[in-house]
């Protein structure tokens, strides 16, 4: 049977059958040098300890919007003065139990972030586990009604967020994340016989009238508990984690509705359609559906959108699949396969277009619900947002029109889980690095930023056991500080039932290279050590505009935002790295305020240089931020602090000026994260005591195996690309070995040269151990003195080094 029509282009099908014929074939080395080292996250040296960076919070430092970023009140306690301060959030996720921890435990921990340079904590997961128990708390809730609370749990979390004020760490509190309820339980509209609340209840949620009034109810009685009204430590609020209905409609979970469910959500639809046209009949003719069941006033399927995009018919189907297809395998699409990027006033495709307008109005109807309960527990300074933008896309921008700041979430080589999801032990990894497979969609994250208000990407990491995930933190940091974002939370911190320093899927604790480049990032983005980018470009885009590029999938079937910025305003993922960019969302379809029009314009018609953008170099205020696209590597530097994260081939110093520019032994992977930033409060060209760490792979210990050794990467067996952790030798039946690590921990020696420009006289080179405490010092021979500065051998089994000039 022929699968494709006669009509179909031959050169399509060559592409699909190359797809999915061609595995990709991942010949990374794996000659890692390995040394245990444990960074001691509670007896940091000075050298190594960022907590400088933080003060008390008191009245003066309560947060708030102004113009598109966040402040502090100030002396006078009063926002919108000549004394507020700008502020970046420099964070970490705690989930679960970590949200509840001893009130013994509650000072050392927050002591702990506070070393590592963080100034807030995401509290995510408070709703996700019912627990009764009294001694060790899972979540904020009990098995009772909805919202019933665990006051065990809500005395413990009380008691950490007065140690987290105490050490100057805000609280970014999120409410609805894990709750699924339960019909019989929470009284609710029933499920089909034998249908399972989904995960939250994820999209039922958004809809259902009793949902949402308990919503409101818990919102309410949270922050009552906690006591946040008024306090200077509540930075922010999340409403509603990963989830609407716009989003929902894109990954087709709105198709699988089923029963009352179903029902409900149709007949607010259909309501929604007599209230725009006046009429079901008059609304059919508009669509062309009164031939259609119901006039076509049934929930719209998620592919019919495709209607939108190439027309109606087998023709268009045809055209989709080849356009992802050649996507996939990075071949440019032809012109036949470009999406129209036409707004439909009538037919099909405008019956699409009303459906998502219905779904994205629906979603601001929920968070405007929460926002009016969480206003009046709070008041109107404190910061909220709806959802991450990914969940939906930029038309969530329109559902947030009245929360006060943007948010996304960003992640590197997340886990794929081929059978189960969240299996122990059946998992696999790409190994991609954020400079390279993660580099174009970092830089596309800079397009949902509303540039009248403040960006923040509240969850972010390259998790265990990737082997390049010390670069996370750097690069996110990089790009978020040329991009003048405003939040950035990694997640996340520890699981909070051992508190264990040891390896552990997302953990930072116990990833030491990761934490060895913590507070230097903090630093970095906190003080604003990175330049901003100077030049600004913005994407205009009006309601009819985002309606479409939702409608047609973007935030999670397709890259139509994207498609529509590169063909419309002639930029793409070049101009992230070398432009502040963003969107200025108008509120109506007309052409907005002329004046900023006119500005953005300017900014867009306002090509970089040949120069900046030459083949595989991108350079960008004046060699502030410079990316090698071929290595791939990033540099960034400021007055205070310089980095690198990414790949260098082995080449000669000979010649050499530039700061942080490594090059990596040919017996190692040739890949590796340097961090440089000064000690003594002066700039790197006249400071004279400074911190430099050298990181790379983190691993943990196959058990039951003398000596101790690391645990190795392997192949995910029967997939090339893919890989996992060997098996233990009690599931060795199984292909994967856990994601939870027995210690001791490994991290990968790192053997370097750099130069390093200087008119000191002499440069002396401490390696730390695992207490940030100096080593002996590296060999007078491993530092050569030239007339410019010095050239730098190391190779030492530490991440981390205190570095001496001496006139």
């Amino acid at each position: 049977m022929n699968y494709f029509p006669r009509k179909f282009p031959r050169v399509l099908f060559f592409a699909l059958l190359f797809m999915v014929s061609v595995a990709p074939c991942n010949a990374q080395a794996s000659n890692i040098e390995w040394y245990p080292f444990t960074i001691n996250e509670d007896q940091m040296a000075s050298i190594t300890d960022f907590s400088g960076l933080n003060h008390p919070l008191g009245p003066a430092d309560r947060l708030f919007v102004k113009g598109a970023h966040f402040y502090r009140v100030g002396g006078d306690c009063q926002p919108q003065t000549k004394d507020d301060q700008r502020v970046r959030l420099f964070g970490i996720s705690l989930t679960g139990a970590a949200n509840f921890p001893k009130e013994e435990d509650a000072p050392k921990i927050s002591r702990r972030l506070r070393s590592l340079g963080f100034n807030a904590v995401r509290l995510h997961h408070l709703d996700t586990v019912l627990n009764d128990s009294e001694d060790k708390p899972q979540g904020i809730l009990t098995t009772g009604a909805f919202p019933s609370f665990n006051q065990s749990a809500v005395q413990r979390l009380k008691t950490f967020i007065d140690a987290l004020r105490r050490e100057g760490i805000y609280v970014n509190l999120n409410l609805h994340v894990g709750y699924s309820f339960r019909y019989v339980v929470d009284q609710l509209t029933p499920l089909v016989p034998g249908e399972n609340m989904p995960f939250a209840s994820s999209p039922l949620h958004l809809f259902e009238p009793r949902m949402i009034a308990l919503q409101v109810e818990y919102a309410k009685q949270l922050i009552r508990r906690l006591d946040l009204n008024n306090d200077p430590a509540l930075a922010m609020i999340e409403i509603n984690n990963e989830s609407s209905l716009v989003g929902a409609w894109q990954r087709k979970d709105v198709d699988g509705l089923q029963g009352e469910y179903q029902r409900l959500l149709q007949q607010q639809w259909q309501r929604w359609a007599v209230r725009q046209y006046g009429s079901l009949d008059k609304a059919c003719r508009v669509w062309g559906s009164c031939g259609l069941t119901k006039q076509g006033a049934l929930l719209v399927r998620q592919d019919e959108a495709r209607v939108l995009a190439f027309g109606d018919g087998w023709l268009a189907h045809g055209q989709q699949l080849a356009k992802r297809a050649l996507a996939k395998i990075d071949v440019k699409s032809p012109s036949i396969l470009e999406p129209k990027f036409e707004v439909q006033e009538e037919g099909a495709g405008r019956r699409v277009l009303d459906f998502v307008r219905f779904l994205s109005e629906m979603d601001k109807q929920y968070f405007e619900t929460i926002r009016q309960a969480v206003r009046s527990e709070v008041g109107d300074l404190v910061p909220l947002t709806g959802t991450q933008m990914y969940y939906g896309g930029i038309i969530n921008a329109d559902s947030q029109k009245n929360m006060d700041y943007l948010d996304q979430h960003f992640y590197v080589d997340h886990y794929d889980f081929p059978h189960q999801s969240w299996d122990r032990n059946d998992w696999r990894i790409r190994d991609h690095s954020a400079v390279r497979e993660g580099w174009a969609p970092l830089l596309k994250q800079a397009f949902y930023r509303d540039i009248q208000k403040p960006f923040v990407i509240s969850e972010f990491n390259q998790a265990y056991p990737n082997r390049q995930s010390a670069e996370i933190m750097p690069v996110v940091t990089a790009i978020a500080s040329a991009q003048d974002w405003d939040g950035l939370f990694l997640f996340q911190y520890a699981d909070g039932n051992t508190w264990r320093a040891l390896p552990d899927s997302f953990s930072l604790s116990g990833m030491g290279g990761q934490i060895a480049t913590t507070g230097v990032s903090a630093a970095m983005f906190r003080q604003f050590q990175i330049p901003v980018l100077r030049e600004q470009s913005v994407v205009t885009m009006t309601p009819d505009a985002r309606l479409m590029v939702g409608a047609m999938g973007e935030g999670a079937t397709s890259d139509a935002y994207i498609e529509y910025i590169r063909r419309t305003f002639d930029l793409d993922v070049r101009d992230a790295f070398t432009k502040r960019v963003g969107a200025y969302l108008l509120q109506n379809s007309g052409t907005g305020n002329g004046a900023l029009n006119s500005a953005v314009s300017s900014h867009q018609n306002k090509n970089s240089t040949d120069k900046e953008l030459a083949g595989a170099f991108w350079s960008a205020n004046d060699g502030h931020l410079v990316s090698d696209r071929d290595a791939p590597n990033l540099r960034a530097s400021g007055a205070y602090s310089a980095m690198f994260a990414g790949f260098s081939q082995a080449t000669s110093l000979a010649g050499s000026s530039e700061l942080i520019s490594p090059v990596f032994s040919k017996e190692g992977r040739q890949f590796g994260v340097m961090m440089l930033v000064t000690r003594d409060a002066k700039p790197l060209n006249k400071s004279r005591r400074l911190l430099l760490t050298v990181s790379g792979a983190t691993t943990g210990s196959q058990p039951d195996v003398f000596p101790a050794r690391p645990k190795n990467l392997i192949a995910y067996p029967g997939d090339r690309g893919w890989w996992t952790l060997e098996p233990d030798a009690s599931s060795a039946s199984k292909p994967s070995g856990p994601r939870d690590a027995t210690g001791p921990v490994w991290l990968e020696r790192i053997n370097v040269s750099f130069f390093y420009p200087s008119n000191a006289k002499r440069m002396v080179i401490y390696p730390l151990d695992q207490d940030g405490q100096r080593l002996a010092p590296v060999a007078g021979s491993d530092i050569l003195k030239t007339d410019r500065g010095f050239k730098v051998s190391l190779n030492k089994s530490s991440p981390w080094y205190e570095v001496l000039l001496v006139d």
